[in-house]
């Protein structure tokens, strides 16, 4: 697929999609197995007004602008929606902002957050507010890290609050006013091989944000737009070998959705 026509720092991969690798942002596989799960569900929708809640880099939210979508990315971090601006092009134009703005509520037909609720304090309460941003029978479409037994330095690196089980999942989303379509539990088995490096390699990173007395906010305004680690084995990533290996991890996971196995939750819910 051929994507906008990029800026100085953006790539446009033919499998990935858009990517800043010499911005310390390029999509992780565990982004592009959800990806993967999120596009084909979108596959059957016709383009419509859609809002990405905590867009960090928006490259998804670019991916639709592209194809046509009315695109909206809303972030509370500026270095993110910084990145986000360097894919918005006049091929894939997407409004970005820092906060929703209640003149939209009511206006979407789609409401898009990944890896954001395990952030809030009170998550129902924070979907409860997104549902009054949809039309009637408007979609939501999010996603957070499953299982608290897997809990790991990425995790506190983040500055995540909790992960989901599938019941605790499935309660708070319900309880926001909304009725879930499907979960998908995606990722298994890459995503779990590679959570086990991740939590490595940001426990050293954790030791040097206690040098520099980050805060919590400060990581979680970070966990979307900082891919340093990820960045450092882009040229390796993109190549032809893992490209296919990437495609073909996006296939293994297909008949594992409907088990517990992966380690992120995909739900997919409508306003009621």
């Amino acid at each position: 697929m051929n994507g906008p026509t990029p800026s100085d720092d953006t790539v446009w991969h033919p499998t990935y999609g858009p990517a800043l690798p010499t911005l310390n942002w390029v999509p992780a596989p565990r982004y592009l197995l959800r990806r993967a799960r999120v596009l084909h569900h979108l596959a059957g929708i016709s383009p419509c007004r859609v809002v990405d809640i905590g867009c960090g880099p928006a490259a998804l939210l670019a991916e639709l602008a592209a194809k046509g979508f009315d695109a909206v990315g809303v972030d509370r971090a500026q270095p993110a929606l910084d990145l986000a601006a360097r894919f918005a092009t006049s091929d894939s134009p997407m409004r970005l902002q820092a906060e929703l703005d209640p003149d939209w509520r009511g206006s979407f037909d789609l409401a898009l957050s990944f890896e954001v609720i395990e952030h809030l304090e009170e998550d129902v309460q924070a979907m409860a507010e997104w549902r009054e941003y949809l039309k009637p029978g408007g979609r939501l479409i999010l996603s957070t890290p499953a299982h608290p037994s897997r809990w790991n330095a990425a995790d506190v690196w983040a500055g995540h609050m909790r992960r989901y089980t599938r019941k605790g999942l499935t309660e708070a989303v319900t309880s926001a006013g909304f009725a879930i379509e499907k979960i998908e539990c995606y990722g298994f088995p890459l995503a779990n091989v590679m959570e086990v490096w991740r939590a490595r390699a940001y426990g050293k990173a954790l030791e040097k944000a206690a040098k520099s007395d980050k805060s919590a906010h400060d990581l979680t305004d970070e966990s979307g737009s900082d891919r340093s680690v990820e960045s450092r084995f882009w040229k390796l990533f993109a190549s032809l070998p893992m490209t296919t290996a990437m495609r073909l991890a996006n296939q293994i996971q297909r008949p594992f959705l409907q088990t517990d196995l992966g380690n992120g939750y995909l739900v997919l819910a409508r306003k009621v």
